[in-house]
């Protein structure tokens, strides 16, 4: 009998151990079943997952930043004063050379005086002598004894002589040339012994003290400016110095439309000098911000920033 025969006489006889063996075979065939709807529920879920965006989180902080206007200007002097002669006469002395600071009032230049001193000694004898002259008249004319009309003759006589003495003051005064205001000299025009005539340009006197530095700001910055700006004006040297806005134009420049300003700097000892290029900061008040890569910022169809 072969070994089938023998295993079917076996459940034949004994029914219960078939029982036993579907059911074992169909409880691990639902096991496996359950298994497989696990790790497809597993594998599911991972891909769900994997599909999901990843982000990075940052926290910022405010801080203060000072907002600010960047211009370009050039240095110039404050005034500029063609110092001329007031009379003929030859350069006698040159006190002070181009190039050199001068205070107000210092003379710099001396013209020939001649016989000016002369004139004025004859001047005051007139003076004396018409003085005479209009006292005796005066004393006629109280006593009766002289009229109104010779006491009016001496009378302008009398002032007419000051008249000459204090023209005469005058032209021995203007051979000394002087500083009307404080400066540096600048194109010297004459020499010793040269003659000049009157009007004749000897010196040009520049005032740096303050200095002036002009620029001009666009039209749309105009508006955010007053005098009470704060300035910072860079120099080629790069040293810094405060500057304070001094003038604001309120016409525009037609060819740029631009408006010109002037800011004063400081120049008590005269080192900075004119005609210097400078770079002008207007600063305004400090205000709060975040600092914010370009990176992380994006625009939309509408272009919205975001």
């Amino acid at each position: 009998m072969s070994a089938t025969n023998k295993a079917l006489g076996l459940f034949e006889r004994k029914p219960y151990i078939l029982a036993m063996i579907l059911t074992v075979i169909l409880v691990g065939w639902m096991a496996s079943g359950s298994l497989q709807s696990k790790e497809v529920a597993a594998k599911n879920e991972s891909k769900h997952e994997t599909k999901l965006p990843k982000v990075e989180v940052t926290s910022f902080e405010a801080s203060s930043i000072s907002r600010s206007i960047e211009l370009y200007g050039r240095t110039e002097p404050e005034r500029s004063l063609k110092l001329s002669a007031e009379l003929d006469g030859r350069v006698a002395e040159i006190l002070v050379i181009e190039g050199q600071s001068v205070k107000k009032g210092q003379a710099i230049v001396k013209l020939a005086i001649d016989d000016r001193i002369e004139q004025i000694e004859f001047a005051k004898a007139v003076v004396e002598q018409r003085e005479i002259e209009y006292a005796g008249m005066k004393s006629l004319s109280e006593k009766g004894l002289q009229g109104q009309s010779l006491l009016a003759q001496a009378k302008a006589a009398l002032v007419s002589a000051k008249a000459n003495l204090r023209q005469s003051e005058i032209m021995l005064e203007k051979s000394t040339i002087r500083a009307p205001y404080s400066g540096v000299l600048d194109e010297q025009n004459i020499e010793l012994g040269s003659f000049v005539n009157k009007g004749q340009v000897m010196f040009t006197l520049i005032d740096l003290n303050p200095l002036i530095v002009s620029a001009n700001v666009t039209e749309s910055h105009i508006a955010k400016l007053d005098l009470n700006t704060k300035v910072v004006v860079k120099m080629v040297d790069g040293s810094t110095v405060k500057g304070r806005m001094s003038y604001l134009a309120s016409v525009s420049d037609k060819g740029t439309n631009t408006f010109p300003v002037e800011i004063e700097i400081d120049n008590p000892n005269q080192r900075l000098r004119a005609g210097v290029s400078t770079e002008i900061s207007l600063l305004f008040d400090n205000e709060l911000a975040i600092k914010v890569t370009p990176a992380l910022l994006s625009l939309d169809q509408l272009g919205n920033l975001g």
